[in-house]
């Protein structure tokens, strides 16, 4: 039997204490999930939460203590005075202390743990249990001292009169022993003070979550956007460089007197590109005087009796025109139009034009020849990586709902016009 019986024992003692960790295991779940890390979450309290959480229980200890004072006689003047109101004073201390915890125990602790992670019935189970020790201590201390009728104890004020005898008027306190229901009221009444503190934190906490949110998503937005501007320009740059190699290499495999002077203008683009073009913008009269590099750089490729098939026109603009414009904005429609344009049309095989208006407006169009053999065949949307596609994307960052661009390819031509709204 005694061997019988160990089997028997062992599994109900085995089975009450897995439905007590059982019991536990689903209400740790509950009360601590396992996604809480095991360092608290630490945001330091802004200055201002300081300053109003401060200025709104100096205010509430304002209103008790000034309707305790409105039934004297008069306005304590002396020590011996305020003696009677010290006790409510410390009490008063004893319930902005208590209150402080409780607002800065549910922000730096219940709304890291339960709303901030979208849990909400822990908040209202965790904020329960914040309150409700809050609310007996409060509703026992203001009983007690209710009880002993230090509120207005004995409060003696002696007044004369020149010519009569001297008064003495003594204000009672209320009566010594509260009933129960009174307490109850006062333990209410302090637990929903503690509910107004909890949602008055958690109402601060999470309106400033949601601003510093907002905020770092505008920002991240920002930063996005800048990343993808400063990939789009280095696909310009390095297609750009690509072709003006190929022009030099061209010229200094026939041994041309201008490879030393297409060096030099390469040089001049690439001081633009590299030191000028990181801003956001740059003075209209940079960016055109780039454009007129690149086109010297381009005519180098002509004979000296045909440096006119390629036109550049500007109106509005002066050489030191402060109009701000992106840089290498303009770029690719002038490098397409030598990339995919005829330089043998002639008497004109590019004509380029800029013009400024009075009020801002800027229009830029480029007018390029096509091949015979290619003037059935579209314009590439994005040769080599860059073109129109990367054109229209960053004109739909830098300038949105400000911009017009316009292709036309009219026969043996392509007119590609571009405008741009201050």
């Amino acid at each position: 039997m005694e061997v019988l019986s160990e089997p028997l024992v062992a599994p109900a003692l085995k089975d009450s204490a897995a439905s007590r960790r059982g019991w536990r295991a689903r209400l740790r779940p509950l009360l601590r999930p396992a996604t809480w890390s095991a360092a608290a979450e630490v945001t330091p309290v802004p200055r201002w939460v300081h300053v109003l959480l401060g200025l709104w229980l100096l205010v509430l200890d304002a209103l008790k203590l000034g309707n305790v004072i409105s039934l004297l006689p008069r306005f304590p003047a002396t020590p011996a005075e305020w003696q009677p109101l010290l006790p409510m004073l410390g009490r008063l201390l004893l319930e902005d202390a208590c209150a402080a915890a409780l607002f800065y125990l549910t922000w730096s602790w219940l709304i890291p743990r339960t709303l901030g992670r979208a849990r909400v019935v822990q908040y209202v189970l965790l904020a329960a249990l914040l309150v409700l020790p809050y609310a007996a201590l409060i509703g026992w201390v203001t009983t007690q001292t209710t009880r002993k009728g230090v509120q207005i104890s004995a409060y003696r004020v002696t007044t004369s009169r020149p010519g009569k005898k001297s008064v003495t008027t003594v204000v009672s306190g209320r009566k010594a022993g509260p009933d129960a229901p009174e307490v109850w009221m006062r333990i209410l009444s302090s637990g929903i003070v503690g509910v107004f503190i909890i949602g008055s934190s958690s109402a601060l906490r999470v309106t400033g979550d949601y601003i510093r949110g907002q905020r770092n998503r505008r920002e991240m937005e920002r930063q996005q956007l800048l990343t993808e501007l400063a990939m789009l320009k280095t696909q310009i740059n390095p297609h750009f460089l690509f072709n003006t190699l190929n022009n030099i290499y061209s010229l200094t495999s026939r041994k041309s007197d201008k490879a030393p002077e297409a060096v030099l203008r390469l040089a001049e683009i690439m001081r633009y590109l590299l030191y000028e073009s990181s801003t956001d913008t740059v003075p209209l009269s940079r960016e055109v005087a780039h454009l007129s590099s690149f086109l010297d750089l381009q005519r180098l490729r002509l004979s000296a009796s045909a440096q006119e098939a390629i036109r550049f026109e500007v109106e509005g603009t002066s050489p030191d025109c402060a109009h701000p414009i992106a840089p290498l904005l303009l770029l690719p429609l002038v490098e397409n139009a030598f990339k995919h344009g005829d330089l043998t049309a002639r008497p004109v095989a590019v004509h380029i034009s800029l013009l400024l208006a009075s009020d801002g407006l800027l229009r830029f169009s480029v007018l390029n020849h096509v091949a015979p053999a290619d003037a059935e065949r579209e314009l590439p949307k994005q040769p080599g990586g860059v073109g129109l596609v990367n054109l229209h994307r960053r004109l739909e960052l830098l300038y949105p709902g400000r911009y017009a661009l316009d292709v036309q390819t009219p026969p043996g031509q392509h007119l590609v016009t571009l405008v741009l709204l201050q």
